[in-house]
């Protein structure tokens, strides 16, 4: 299952009107509520409010404690409460990832100071992506198919044509509208970061501006031709 595809299972959760006024009101509160004070909020009976808020427990939008608030000391055992998990769901039909360029352009701002800001750009792109392509393989979610099947996953829609993959979808489609040269060079070097921690070196990034797809498009790397004759 893709990120996307977790990502919209996890929101469908709360189309379900009992669900979401639950969280609603657990994440407004003050303090961490009892099922009790959920109930009330919401205009339930406190057994009607059990399911909707272990599901949420489930789904790890909710979690459950048995803190008292402001620790407060009293004898017996405290009922549960619940309060909001973090949660950073953001879901962009086709992908975007727009926390990927902000972190990007941020890290060079701050290493920048005594290097021109393009180079500084695209020197932290392919170390970002270098990054994430290891913190894939680490977690076992890159082998095999990599570095294709990351790329898709991280929403660039990769389609082998004849040896050249055309990566259907730009994560940063508004921002690259906007800054052409700035963001397709970085999206560049962050794909060419991924693709140079991959042990099989099968492509090459290339700029290829068309209109509809990402400007990046992946040509079979020199190297794997001779390495298979």
């Amino acid at each position: 299952m893709t990120r996307i595809e977790r990502d919209i299972d996890r929101l469908c959760l709360l189309d379900d009107p009992a669900r979401r006024h639950a969280y609603l009101a657990v994440r407004q509160a003050a303090e961490p509520p009892t099922r009790a004070e959920v109930a009330q909020e919401v205009g339930i009976s406190v057994e009607l409010a059990a399911f909707p808020l272990e599901k949420l427990v489930e789904h790890a939008w909710l979690e459950a404690t048995y803190d008292r608030p402001g620790g407060r000391p009293r004898a017996g055992r405290p009922p549960k409460r619940y309060r909001a998990a973090p949660v950073d769901l953001e879901v962009t039909i086709p992908p975007r990832r727009y926390d990927l360029v902000a972190s990007i352009l941020a890290a060079a701002v701050a290493e920048g100071a005594n290097a021109p800001a393009a180079d500084k750009v695209g020197e932290v792109a392919r170390r970002r992506g270098a990054a994430v392509a290891a913190a894939a393989r680490k977690r076992g979610r890159a082998s095999g198919r990599e570095p294709l099947a990351l790329l898709a996953e991280l929403g660039y829609e990769p389609r082998e044509h004849g040896g050249r993959v055309v990566l259907r979808n730009c994560p940063f489609h508004l921002a690259a509208e906007d800054t052409p040269a700035v963001v397709c060079a970085m999206n560049a070097a962050f794909v060419r970061g991924v693709l140079d921690a991959s042990p099989a070196r099968t492509h090459a990034p290339v700029l290829d501006r068309e209109p509809g797809r990402c400007c990046v498009v992946l040509e079979p790397h020199p190297a794997a031709g001779a390495d298979r004759r």
